[in-house]
């Protein structure tokens, strides 16, 4: 992939947080591994006490998704759109997740 190709991948994700980001905060796993979403996330995302979350680790990126008793498949299906929709493709976002392995490797 050229230098160039990356770049634009690398473009392309920034404009991905910029758009989605509503709200974010800094939280810390304890020694349990559990993570407190703090409450403006949880505000700004509609998430309830006992809500089932899909967690999606990307290289050093983790997604949480509100899962609808849906499948895989169709709890992914709108991630996949919008990504699409910014006009990123899967072998980008692969690209993407080789950046970040390569990254958190060094």
């Amino acid at each position: 992939m050229s230098v160039r190709r990356e770049e634009n991948i690398s473009k392309s994700f920034l404009t991905i947080l910029a758009v989605i980001i509503v709200e974010a905060s800094i939280t810390k796993v304890s020694s349990k591994g559990q993570v407190v979403i703090p409450t403006n996330v949880r505000r700004a995302a509609d998430i309830k006490k006992g809500e089932k979350l899909l967690a999606v680790a990307l290289g050093d990126v983790i997604i949480l998704k509100k899962i609808f008793d849906k499948t895989f498949e169709e709890t992914v299906k709108p991630i996949w759109v919008r990504v699409r929709q910014i006009g990123l493709t899967e072998e980008d976002i692969n690209a993407l997740i080789e950046e970040a392995k390569a990254k958190g490797s060094t």
